[in-house]
């Protein structure tokens, strides 16, 4: 089978990197309902989750970039440039648009990564220590994308991007990130998955039951967008450390990957609250979640379930703190 050319692969990446984005749009007006709109009102500012909102908006507006940029580069290749000198156009990863698109898939890659341990500390009651190896994956992978973008920026000829320059730092950065969002997202789902069994062993037919599917569904959501994200942040591994041309697909790929991944949590854990509260009445929230950080707490159900509701919570608590104590 014949090698896949860097011309076949930027033309195929800038198809696969459109329709990406069009489910990229579509998520992210999903997001914002869900962050500014509360089912029959819109929020007023002391509920809205500001540090969500400016995430969701700045990995918009890397992804618009990315998007933009792509094309800039495809039309430059073959709409400016001289005719049959398209492959050099393509290599010359000093020209702007190629630079600022790398340096806006890092940057996406990087904030994913960055919100993807931020959940794990609210959920784990801000302990650092539980996210340390995180931290330090994230920190290590940050000083590579750094270097991989000055090495960009000063190459003093035409190379590719699997060039032997770039390729440790590349291979680095990639490895990092595969790594941490496996051990993250496992942090992420232990607990939930402890509090749920302990609720399955001790609360049959009562109303800590729906608690407990609450926090089953949490837990479903966060194994299925850390799916998508690894997936597509293990395959760019994959085929930068092959030095294949497929890089181009897998990468523009990833930028929007992550932005669904990241507005897909946001997405489902506003529905399954909002259900929460047309089913029961009780405001509950999530940690992983739409909410302002002051509103992590699960309230008092105030019905004459009141009391059962209060053990559960306690239980909750209790077992929180054990994980974290283990």
């Amino acid at each position: 089978m014949a090698r896949l050319t860097i011309v076949e692969a930027r033309i195929a990446s800038f198809f696969v990197e459109g329709v990406i984005l069009g489910f990229y749009l579509v998520t992210f007006y999903h997001t914002l309902v869900s962050l500014f709109y509360n089912g029959s009102r819109l929020k007023r500012w002391s509920e809205v989750n500001h540090a969500m909102a400016i995430v969701a908006i700045v990995m918009f507006i890397n992804t618009t970039l990315a998007s933009a940029t792509g094309f800039v580069i495809v039309w430059r290749a073959f709409v400016i440039a001289p005719p049959g000198t398209a492959t050099q156009s393509f290599s010359q990863i000093t020209y702007w648009a190629i630079v600022l698109k790398s340096a806006t898939l890092l940057t996406q890659t990087t904030i994913g990564d960055a919100m993807l341990i931020y959940r794990c500390w609210v959920v784990y009651s801000r302990s650092w220590r539980v996210i340390a190896f995180s931290i330090i994956l994230w920190l290590g992978g940050f000083v590579c994308e750094i270097c991989l973008v000055y090495y960009e920026i000063t190459a003093k000829s035409n190379v590719l991007v699997s060039a032997s320059n770039l390729h440790p730092f590349g291979t680095a950065f990639w490895a990092s990130t595969v790594a941490l969002n496996v051990i993250t997202t496992a942090l992420l789902v232990w607990p939930i998955w402890r509090v749920a069994r302990h609720h399955d062993e001790f609360a049959y037919h009562t109303s800590s039951s729906q608690r407990n599917d609450t926090m089953k569904h949490v837990m479903q959501v966060i194994i299925e967008s850390g799916a998508i994200y690894t997936t597509m942040a293990f395959l760019v591994f994959v085929t930068y450390t092959t030095k294949s041309n497929s890089l181009y697909i897998t990468s523009s790929a990833e930028v929007g990957i992550a932005g669904i991944a990241f507005n897909l949590i946001i997405i489902r854990t506003a529905k399954v609250t909002r259900n929460r509260v047309i089913v029961s009445g009780v405001p509950g929230s999530l940690p992983l979640h739409i909410m302002s950080p002051r509103e992590t707490a699960v309230p008092d159900d105030k019905t004459h379930n009141s009391e059962q509701t209060d053990d559960t919570t306690m239980n909750t608590q209790e077992s929180r703190e054990s994980y974290q104590n283990s």
